[in-house]
């Protein structure tokens, strides 16, 4: 297998056999060489094949060595240059390397003197060219940082044009974004002097750009850093000798082009370079998808917010007129009650011996309404009280809870037969004394429909069911049909008649609120005649999560 070469020397000399004798010498010593006598055949070969080294001859016909090292520079400004002179004054070689030149040697040279000046003005290139690289990459970095940073789309631009500006050779940088409406490309930002690049400048998106677009990203993905990449060459722009695109492609989405326009306009742009502008426009282009992404999000934030206030205006409205509707209810509406009641007793008492016994039964149905409208009242108020009424998360002792909830209960069930079982019931995080009236809500409907039972068996028990903790209250009363069970937990609905069971049909609507609150549930399970099962849930979590 041949070895590499050390380097890629150009030797120039208009003595061609002292150009002969330097090129095969040091292709011995393991360089490629390729040799000219015309400075000008040297200058049209550079603009063809790239070189690492310049080696030429001071004092030539057609032009001297600090001439041919300028024009050299202008196509490849990476080129190392060092003159051989005869004329070994000061002057001399500090005109060379002022103009350039990283060494000079003088004539007649040995071989081990012209080799350690060879290295060392590598060594050299190969430093500054390091150091380059080590900037592209560093402006690289500092656009990679903006997708994390949350930056705008104009921010990307203004640091994409920054970043590329900083590349070898940039004489002019921009970026081409779609307007509004996605029909044309205009200039977003540019850096640099081209005036082939106006300000104005716009370019309808045509079939043409989307045709160019699909070619350039095929093949810059297909691309293994070598070879020719004839696309970027060849933007459906004007032309513009020595600078390149690339489209800004990320997800699917066009964000726009990058455009460069190279100093040294009698050479392409080298691969290395190629693949460093299309590092940093994929980097552009996962900065633009990030923006329009944070900006999306931003948008549905904003638009949440504005429902979020909106809601909370309409729940404040809402609110208002309930507090309004408590008060009309509390004051208007009791008033009248308290009048006809007493009206009835004060009748009773006064002229009741003269009435006879339908009157006296009509108005002790007068009485009776007054009393049952008066408890339909005081519960609507308490429900929309339950319902306003914050939460106060603290650990809830259960079992310790529903026993002093059946204490309660304890004179009215006096000359009944219950069985009251209260299981071993976990703990929970909620507010107690709300969890206290939903117990209150249900062990009253258990003992209600249990009355007619010669046996009443009752039992409170809970059972784990993945992230809720269930509780129950199963009694043997006389049950529902389960067509009906999705009216049980309304506000005033009652499955049984009135005359068989007292009450005003609130109390489940009561414990359906406050679960509901607390992030549960409320069902139920039964069958005529067979007793009723009440469950509901809360979600087990710690205090933190509570709070």
């Amino acid at each position: 297998m041949t070895a590499s070469p050390i380097a890629r020397l150009l030797i120039v000399d208009d003595e061609e056999a002292l150009m002969a004798a330097l090129c095969n010498t040091l292709k011995r010593e393991g360089y490629a060489t390729t040799g000219f006598t015309s400075a000008r055949a040297a200058l049209a070969q550079l603009r063809e094949q790239p070189f690492d080294l310049l080696l030429t001859d001071l004092m030539m016909p057609e032009m001297d060595g600090i001439a041919l090292l300028r024009a050299a520079r202008e196509i490849d400004r990476d080129l190392a240059g060092i003159v051989m002179t005869g004329h070994g004054t000061v002057d001399t070689a500090v005109k060379a390397l002022r103009d350039g030149a990283l060494d000079y040697v003088l004539k007649p040279f040995r071989l081990d003197k012209l080799l350690p000046v060879l290295a060392r003005a590598l060594e050299t290139r190969r430093l500054q060219t390091e150091n380059i690289h080590l900037r592209e990459a560093v402006s690289i970095y500092e656009l990679s940082r903006a997708i994390t940073m949350g930056l705008s789309a104009d921010e990307v631009v203004q640091r994409t044009v920054a970043a590329a500006a900083k590349h070898s050779d940039a004489r002019a940088v921009c970026i081409l974004i779609p307007t509004e409406d996605g029909r044309e490309l205009r200039v977003a930002a540019m850096h640099g002097d081209n005036p082939h690049w106006p300000q104005d400048e716009r370019f309808v998106v045509d079939a043409q750009i989307v045709r160019w677009v699909a070619l350039a990203r095929e093949q810059l993905s297909a691309w293994g850093g070598s070879g020719a990449i004839e696309a970027v060459f060849s933007p459906p722009f004007k032309d513009d000798q020595g600078g390149v695109a690339l489209p800004i492609v990320a997800g699917g989405n066009f964000y726009g082009v990058l455009r460069f326009s190279s100093q040294a306009v009698q050479r392409r742009l080298s691969p290395g370079q190629i693949k460093a502008l299309d590092i940093l426009a994929s980097t552009a282009a996962a900065a633009f998808e990030s923006a329009s992404l944070l900006a999306q999000l931003r948008g549905m934030n904003q638009e949440l917010e504005q429902r979020v206030r909106d809601r909370t205006r309409e729940l404040e409205a809402t609110n208002a007129d309930l507090e309004a509707f408590s008060y009309s209810v509390s004051h208007d509406l009791r008033a009248p009650l308290h009048a006809i009641g007493g009206f009835c007793e004060m009748f009773i008492a006064n002229f009741g011996t003269g009435v006879a016994p339908e009157g006296r039964r009509l108005l002790g149905k007068v009485s009776t309404g007054v009393a049952r409208m008066n408890q339909l009242i005081e519960d609507l108020l308490r429900f929309a009280r339950f319902s306003r009424q914050p939460l106060e998360a603290r650990r809830v002792p259960m079992t310790e809870l529903v026993r002093r909830v059946a204490d309660t209960f304890r004179d009215e069930l006096q000359g009944r037969s219950v069985d009251l079982q209260i299981s071993e019931l976990p703990d929970c995080l909620g507010d107690g004394s709300l969890l206290e009236h939903v117990f209150m809500n249900l062990l009253s409907n258990a003992f209600k429909f249990t009355a007619g039972r010669p046996q009443a068996r009752i039992e409170v028990g809970a059972r784990r069911e993945a992230a809720e903790q269930v509780y129950f209250v199963k009694d043997n009363g006389v049950g529902f049909d389960m067509e009906y069970a999705e009216r049980l937990f309304g506000v005033f609905q009652r499955l049984h008649p009135q005359g068989e069971f007292a009450g005003t049909g609130i109390g489940l609507s009561i414990v359906h609120r406050i679960i509901k609150r607390h992030g549960g549930r409320t069902w139920a399970d039964s069958r005529p005649e067979e007793g009723a099962t009440l469950y509901f849930s809360l979600p087990v979590r710690t205090r933190s999560a509570a709070a």
